[in-house]
């Protein structure tokens, strides 16, 4: 009984509270940033603008999140996180989202900038209590000498937004990035 308690409390708390996990800081110097998806969730208020980073060559340096507070804060109150390339093409990718100290949402892939292309997983904890983790497939693709966008690799579409949806014991989906659910 009191295991499932803990549980179900760790599962509360990872809803409650998901934080980047990356070190925050500015923009590398020479890197600019293109945008990629605003992420949103339905727990808060919170925007998070998904940025891919290219150096002056144009070769993919990784990816940068800026998180306000909600739509109209302040811009000198944004926090930026930045996921560097070899975070991201590593064998267990890179931490977006945790809370409490429970990780809860990861990316990893490959992003080939020579081709234009990439191929990205995002995977994330659906149920706390049972350690039940799901997973999503996106593509990237360039659209332009310095335009890139994400893909979503079940319909074809481009990825402009991405809602984080919860349930009581973890992340249910995320839209317009995961198949829809069928009843």
């Amino acid at each position: 009984m009191q295991r499932t308690a803990l549980s179900f409390l760790l599962a509360f708390a990872l809803i409650a509270g998901t934080v980047p996990s990356a070190t925050a800081s500015s923009l590398p110097v020479g890197t600019t940033a293109v945008p990629l998806a605003t992420i949103t969730n339905d727990r808060d208020a919170s925007v998070s603008r998904m940025q891919l980073m290219l150096t002056g060559d144009g070769d993919v340096s990784g990816i940068s999140m800026q998180t306000s507070a909600n739509a109209g804060s302040d811009p000198a109150a944004t926090k930026t996180q930045i996921y560097p390339l070899a975070g991201i093409e590593s064998t267990d990718g890179v931490v977006l989202g945790q809370g409490q100290g429970v990780k809860a949402i990861f990316l990893k892939g490959t992003i080939a900038a020579a081709e234009g292309r990439g191929s990205l997983t995002i995977r994330y904890l659906n149920n706390g209590v049972f350690r039940h983790w799901s997973e999503c497939k996106i593509g990237l693709e360039r659209v332009g000498p310095h335009d890139w966008q994400l893909i979503n690799a079940y319909d074809g579409h481009a990825i402009q937004t991405i809602k984080v949806e919860t349930w009581a014991l973890g992340i249910s989906t995320l839209a317009n990035v995961c198949p829809a659910a069928t009843a």
